[in-house]
C-alpha cells in the first residue's frame, strides 16, 4: 500500500522546554544503538554532570533528538513518566497521538531513506557535532499510511530488529569467550591454582620497541617496495594507512603477532591482525621457548596483570606509559606446551563459532535494512 506523504512538521512539534531545576527525576542517557536507556541499569552507574538543574525534563511519549542526527540518535521516552536528558538535546511531540504510531514514526527517522535526508541538509565541519536546522527537519517527508498500517509495520520491522540485536549480543558474547577459555584452563597467574612452573614476565617474552622514520619518509598509498607503517590509531580504524620505504622497515610483525601499546590514555592495549613495521608508541611481545603467541596474547589480558600495569604506569610530558622494567619483571607461569597447544586449538573453534555468527549476523542486518526500505516504499 503507498502511502501518502507529509512534512514532520504535520507530525511534530517543538515540546515546551521544562528545566530540571531542584527536582530529582530520573537521569536517561541516549545510546547509538539502543535509543534512550537508564545509565543505572545499563552502565551501572549515573552519568552526568553534578549540577542538573539545566537538564530537560522529558515525559514518557516524547521524542528525544540528539546527535549526530545521521547516525540516528533519536528515540521516544517509553521508560518512565517523566526524565530528565542532556540540556543539547531536542524535545518533541506528536501532534495528533491518535493517527501516528511511536515506534513506525521512530523507526522511519532512523530508516536509510532518512538519514540519507539527513546528510543532504548537515550544517557544521565538526564530526560529532553535525546537525540538522529546525526548519530541514520539519521538512522531511514522512511516509504515513493509516495507524493500523503502521503498527503492522513496526511490528514487523520490530521482529526483524530483535533478530539483528540476537546476533549481535551472541557475537559480543563469543568474543569474551577466549579469555573464559585461557582462565579454566590455566588459572590466574598471579595465584597460578594449578603450581605452573613460575616465571618472570621477561623469561617468556622478550619485548621489542618499535622504530621511527622520519615524517618526510611517509608515504600514502601502497606500492612495490612499500610497507604499511603501523601506528596505534590503524588497530581502531583502517580509514588513515602511512607506508613507508622497505628499508626502513626495522620492526616487521605479522597477523598472529601479539602488539602492545605502550603509551595512553588508555595505556597497555593488546592487539593482533595486522601486518607492517610499527612505531615506537607500539612494541612487539615476542614468544621465548615453549610458549605460544596465543598464550601470550591471552596472559598480557589477564585483569590483574592488567591493572598492575596500567596502576604503575609512567608518565613522561603529561602522557602515561608502560613501566618496562616492572612489566618484565611481573610474575607469571609457563604451562606446558601440548597444553597450550590444546588451548590454540580451542581458539580455533571458537574462531569458527564467530565466523559463522559474523555471517549469520550479516544475513540479519542485510534483512533488517531490506526491510526497511521496502516498509517505507509500502512494498511490506
Amino acid at each position: 500500500m503507498r502511502a501518502t506523504h507529509i512534512p514532520l512538521g504535520k507530525i511534530l512539534k517543538p515540546a515546551k522546554t521544562i528545566k530540571a531545576g531542584e527536582h530529582d527525576y530520573p537521569l536517561l542517557s541516549m545510546t547509538m544503538r539502543g535509543g534512550l536507556v537508564d545509565p543505572t541499569t545499563k552502565f551501572k552507574k549515573r552519568v552526568a554532570s553534578d549540577d542538573t538543574s539545566a537538564y530537560k525534563v522529558v515525559k514518557r511519549g516524547q521524542l528525544v533528538v540528539g546527535f549526530p542526527i545521521d547516525e540516528g540518535v533519536l528515540s521516544f521516552q517509553k521508560i518512565f513518566d517523566a526524565a530528565i536528558v542532556s540540556p543539547a538535546y531536542g524535545v518533541w511531540d506528536v501532534v495528533d497521538p491518535e493517527k501516528v504510531n511511536p515506534a513506525y514514526l521512530e523507526k522511519f527517522l532512523k530508516s536509510p531513506q532518512a538519514i540519507t535526508y539527513y546528510l543532504g541538509k548537515l550544517r557544521s565541519t565538526t564530526a560529532r557535532r553535525r546537525s540538522l536546522d529546525r526548519s530541514s527537519f520539519l521538512e522531511l517527508p514522512i511516509p504515513l499510511p493509516p495507524l493500523d498500517e503502521q503498527k503492522r509495520i513496526a511490528g514487523i520491522l520490530d521482529q526483524a530488529d530483535a533478530l539483528r540485536r540476537l546476533r549481535t549480543r551472541a557475537l559480543d558474547k563469543l568474543g569474551t569467550l577466549g579469555q573464559a577459555i585461557f582462565h579454566e584452563m590455566f588459572g590466574d597467574p598471579a595465584d597460578n591454582p594449578k603450581d605452573f612452573p613460575r616465571k618472570k614476565l621477561l623469561e617468556i617474552v622478550r619485548i621489542i620497541g618499535g622504530s621511527q622514520p622520519a615524517k618526510k619518509h611517509f608515504l600514502y598509498e601502497d606500492g612495490p617496495g612499500r610497507v604499511r607503517f603501523i601506528q596505534t590509531r590503524d588497530f581502531r580504524t583502517d580509514a588513515y594507512k602511512t607506508y613507508v620505504p622497505e628499508d626502513l622497515a626495522k620492526r616487521p610483525f605479522s597477523e598472529d603477532d601479539v602488539i602492545i601499546g605502550r603509551y595512553g590514555p588508555p595505556v597497555f592495549q593488546i592487539f593482533q591482525g595486522l601486518r607492517g613495521t610499527y612505531n615506537v608508541a607500539l612494541m612487539k611481545a615476542e614468544p621465548i621457548g615453549e610458549i605460544t603467541k596465543d598464550f601470550i596474547y591471552y596472559l598480557l589480558q589477564e585483569p590483574k596483570l592488567h591493572g598492575y600495569v596500567v596502576s604503575n604506569s609512567e608518565r613522561t610530558a603529561g602522557q602515561s606509559g608502560v613501566n618496562l622494567d616492572l612489566l618484565k619483571e611481573y610474575p607469571v607461569y609457563a604451562p606446558p606446551i601440548q597444553l597450550q597447544e590444546i588451548f590454540t586449538e580451542r581458539l580455533q573453534e571458537v574462531e569458527r563459532l564467530v565466523s559463522n555468527t559474523r555471517q549469520q549476523n550479516s544475513r540479519a542486518e542485510a534483512l533488517f535494512a531490506s526491510l526497511q526500505h521496502r516498509a517505507f516504499r509500502g512494498e511490506l
